[in-house]
């Protein structure tokens, strides 16, 4: 079966089930994460932002979670969404390098603002004015309803850290080449270890350290293994999280279910902002009360982390990259980025 035999179907499945859900009196939706509940975003999936879809459409819309990667895994989300093998879905674009190259342009900006609710205005300006972003979720057969994000960036390393120049010389895991990048100029040696393989890598040295969201790291309890800590709030872990739906099966809702789906989305993403800030404030707690090393990254690290001169040259070599593998128009993405991160810095 080609591909595009392949695509035929799962647009036909999608209208079947669309018109479907137009004659039925409740739709039963499967929604697929490859996350397991227990974590900040997934606990909100599940407890605030699906429940508030059910109630705003009156039961019209019943939804069955499935996490941890039980239908689908973390590279098949969006091709399944799309498919319709799952009418909703959750991807991190980190994981789609060739399908979402210009969801990676979010990643070649290091600090960020602190407040999720500023972080959410720059995201959902950046899907209004970068059609480019909305074109990769349209190819991929989604519709994107709701952003979420993963904690500030933080440092997990096993050696004593009493500043970033405490990274230099040792072997520090990120994920994605950019972020690599990004270690290398502050001095590390950096190394490609798959998430699932981090906490062992600590355990044996084949890693020094690990830079990623403050959040899974903490879920995933490599403080365990490698317990001296930097963090700050300037250090937004920028990717954001998408939440989407199939394309042809939210067509195929009436214009109301439509906009009750949209309302809910948009007051979910609201409330985030509070669960956002608790959740950093809890991980800090739990790791002091492990009588783990934490420390602040100071103004000068923040500036040596994200240093102008360097960051441009990553942000230049990121359009040239983008436009070999297809997003002729790069460098527009990447000025318009440039534009609403400096807004979204002093709101």
């Amino acid at each position: 079966m080609t591909i595009f035999t392949r695509r035929i179907k799962g647009c036909l499945a999608g209208a079947l089930f669309a018109a479907t859900a137009l004659s039925a009196q409740a739709d039963t939706l499967k929604y697929s994460d490859h996350d397991a509940t227990g974590g900040m975003r997934t606990d909100f999936v599940k407890n605030v932002w699906l429940p508030e879809i059910e109630k705003r459409t009156d039961g019209a819309i019943k939804i069955r979670p499935f996490f941890g990667g039980t239908l689908m895994g973390s590279k098949e989300v969006l091709g399944g969404v799309g498919d319709n093998i799952a009418q909703m879905g959750f991807a991190f674009p980190g994981h789609y390098p060739n399908r979402m190259v210009a969801h990676s342009v979010f990643a070649m900006f290091p600090t960020g603002p602190e407040d999720f609710k500023d972080q959410a205005w720059l995201y959902n300006q950046a899907y209004e004015q970068i059609p480019a972003l909305k074109d990769e979720l349209a190819a991929a057969g989604v519709v994107p309803l709701m952003i979420t994000a993963g904690l500030p960036g933080a440092f997990f390393g096993k050696n004593e850290l009493t500043g970033l120049s405490g990274i230099e010389g040792d072997k520090w895991r990120a994920g994605g080449k950019w972020l690599l990048r990004y270690l290398e100029a502050a001095g590390a040696q950096p190394v490609s270890v798959p998430w699932g393989d981090v906490y062992v890598a600590l355990q044996t040295g084949t890693i020094d350290g690990v830079f990623s969201n403050y959040d899974g790291m903490h879920l995933m309890k490599f403080d365990e293994v490698a317990s001296n800590i930097m963090i700050s709030k300037n250090l937004w872990y920028a990717t954001p999280f998408v939440h989407f739906m199939n394309k042809d099966v939210y067509d195929g809702l009436s214009d109301e279910t439509r906009q009750q789906i949209q309302d809910a989305s948009r007051h979910a993403e609201a409330q985030f902002a509070e669960v956002y800030q608790e959740a950093f404030d809890t991980v800090r707690a739990e790791q002091e009360e492990a009588g783990y090393a934490i420390m602040e990254l100071s103004d000068d690290d923040i500036a040596k982390w994200s240093d102008a001169e360097k960051l441009t040259v990553l942000q230049d070599a990121w359009v040239e990259d983008a436009k070999a593998v297809g997003l002729e128009n790069a460098d527009e993405v990447m000025a318009k980025m440039r534009e609403l991160h400096a807004q979204a810095m002093q709101r």
